[in-house]
C-alpha cells in the first residue's frame, strides 16, 4: 500500500483528452466538415466537457486547470486548420 499522498500527473488526463480531439476531429474531418468549423466544434466540446467537471471551479483548481484541459483537446484540430489555410 503507498502511504504517500502523492498527487497524480495531469499528463495521463491531457493525453487522453488529446486522443478524444483527435478522434471527433478525425470524425468531423471523414465528414467533409470545413476546417474552422471542426476546430469550433472541438472547443465547444472541450469547454462542455470541462463545465460539466467543474474544472472552471476555483475549489477545483480553475480557471486555469479548466483551461489547461480544453487546450488539451485542441492540436489536431489547430493542425488540421493550418494545413488548410
Amino acid at each position: 500500500m503507498n502511504e504517500n499522498k502523492t498527487t497524480q500527473s495531469p499528463w495521463g488526463g491531457w493525453l487522453l483528452h488529446a486522443v478524444i480531439g483527435t478522434g471527433l476531429t478525425a470524425v468531423l474531418a471523414w465528414l467533409a466538415a470545413p476546417p474552422v468549423a471542426v476546430l469550433v466544434a472541438v472547443l465547444a466540446m472541450g469547454i462542455a466537457h470541462e463545465i460539466g467537471d467543474g474544472d472552471f471551479l476555483r475549489v477545483n483548481g480553475g480557471p486555469w486547470n479548466g483551461v489547461l484541459d480544453v487546450v488539451a483537446f485542441l492540436p489536431t484540430a489547430i493542425v488540421l486548420v493550418v494545413t488548410h489555410i
